[in-house]
């Protein structure tokens, strides 16, 4: 088995090294990750009834955490990536009933209503009988996930966490941007509006993140009040603030997070050309980088533009995740995309082989089969 894995890691380097990859050199065998290690993560319960979650819940005597998400939602996919496989999160969760809701699963329709979920991701804090207690939605870096996950275990909703905060520290920038947000989940744009322009004065006090975050925030509300222009201006300085030449060490840390902040809110826009711009740009900062060059390939397939391109970084960000089952599904919808149908059914055979229990990579393979014949067909 470990030969079989190194020579299939040095026959995916030759791969890559042939096709001259555009942002970077090509992938040297030693480079190349371990396909069967496991990355740790929170042990999310998945395909479970609520009612046995609830029943764990109060025989454990432990909180709930539900991770109401879907496989098409792109702050989910951060959170996934960002947070979720931090050793302190996971830490501070070991004593929590964490459950992850697909909502898009029929038998969690229910759930899904009886929440009142409108927004994903929504991350909803119950006690150990399954009732409410408080909740946010929407993405949050991991420093941000832990002061909220600790103030819950503390018996502190966010509004007091913040009220605490404000209280302590009036014109803190962090402690603006975070009521911003708070305002803005909540549909009141004008108190959201009114804290953000507040952290925009005090810009000269804050990290290059909190500004640029604080950007993207007022971004969303003029794009919310149709005034384009104007968001289309923050969202560039935004992402001018992350790509500076010499950005600050807080900027440098948190700047694959963020560039992906504002390439969901391009994405929730239908803004697909500047999705494109802004995950090529994140591939040019680093072309190791698997959200890059996945959230690029995946966006050139969906635009029909530089598909050969698109290969590249598919092929890239497939060795750099370990052969994630949705990048590689990705790489074969760029074959099919360019007419390479036999190349197509390859890697998608793969994806079924890595994940049989999604459905859409059957679909897909017998798109490509009919393709192959000369029968299209749709999926």
């Amino acid at each position: 088995m470990k030969r079989y894995i190194k020579q299939w890691g040095l026959m995916i380097c030759l791969v890559l090294g042939a096709v001259a990859p555009p942002f970077g050199p090509a992938l040297s065998e030693a480079a190349t990750p371990d396909p069967d290690r496991k990355a740790p993560r929170v042990p999310w319960i998945i395909d479970k009834p609520w009612t046995e979650i609830v029943e764990q819940a109060r025989s454990n005597d432990q909180p709930v955490l539900i991770d109401f998400t879907a496989h098409w939602c792109g702050p989910c996919r951060l959170l996934d990536v960002m947070v979720f496989n931090e050793k302190a999160v996971i830490a501070e969760l070991a004593e929590v009933v964490t459950f992850q809701v697909d909502i898009d699963k029929p038998e969690y329709a229910s759930l899904k209503t009886a929440f009142e979920v409108e927004l994903l991701p929504t991350l909803v804090w119950c006690n150990t009988a399954g009732e409410e207690i408080d909740r946010f939605t929407g993405y949050r870096s991991s420093d941000e996930f832990l002061e909220i996950v600790r103030s819950w275990r503390d018996n502190r909703t966010i509004d007091r966490m913040l009220a605490d905060r404000k209280a302590a520290s009036p014109e803190d920038p962090e402690v603006l941007l975070y009521l911003a947000r708070r305002h803005a989940e909540r549909g009141q744009d004008h108190e959201a509006d009114v804290q953000y322009r507040r952290l925009m004065n005090l810009r000269h006090k804050a990290d290059t993140r909190t500004v640029a975050r604080g950007m993207l925030g007022l971004a969303e509300l003029e794009d919310k009040a149709g005034r384009k222009d104007r968001s289309d201006r923050l969202v560039a300085q935004a992402v001018a603030l992350y790509t500076t030449p010499d950005p600050d060490q807080e900027a440098l840390a948190y700047r694959t997070e963020g560039l992906m902040e504002i390439a969901h809110f391009q994405e929730s826009r239908g803004d697909t050309l500047g999705v494109l711009e802004t995950y090529r740009t994140m591939v040019q900062l680093d072309d190791r980088e698997v959200l890059g060059l996945d959230g690029f390939a995946r966006t050139a397939v969906d635009a029909g533009v530089d598909l050969e391109e698109a290969t590249r970084c598919a092929l890239r960000a497939m060795v750099f995740s370990d052969k994630d089952a949705r990048i590689i599904s990705t790489l074969a919808e760029t074959y099919y995309r360019r007419g390479m149908y036999t190349k197509a059914i390859r890697w998608i055979n793969l994806a079924i082989e890595r994940d049989s229990a999604d459905t859409r990579y059957r679909d897909r393979l017998v798109a490509y089969e009919a393709a192959k014949a000369g029968n299209t067909r749709k999926y």
